[in-house]
């Protein structure tokens, strides 16, 4: 187990020899402890966009798809 410590440091955290080691690569020389933290706990925002083109179907498949939405919706939204 790594204890790591800093002088001006809020908080002191325990973290297992795997997870510093981890840490410590992420990290390099450029980066602190905190920097990569922060980083791999950021709310990142998706852009859709990201996922066009990921799902591969043939034209008959996405016709079938899409007739089979058409219908649920149907009778989802007039019962």
């Amino acid at each position: 187990m790594f204890i790591y410590i800093y002088i001006n440091m809020a908080k002191l955290i325990a973290v297992s020899e795997e997870a510093y080691s981890r840490l410590t690569k992420l990290k390099g020389r450029e980066k602190s402890f905190t920097t990569v933290i922060l980083e791999l706990t950021e709310k990142k925002k998706s852009d859709i966009m990201n996922f066009f083109g990921a799902l591969e179907m043939k034209e008959r498949e996405a016709t079938a798809l899409k007739a089979r939405l058409k219908k649920e919706r149907k009778t989802m939204f007039t019962g």
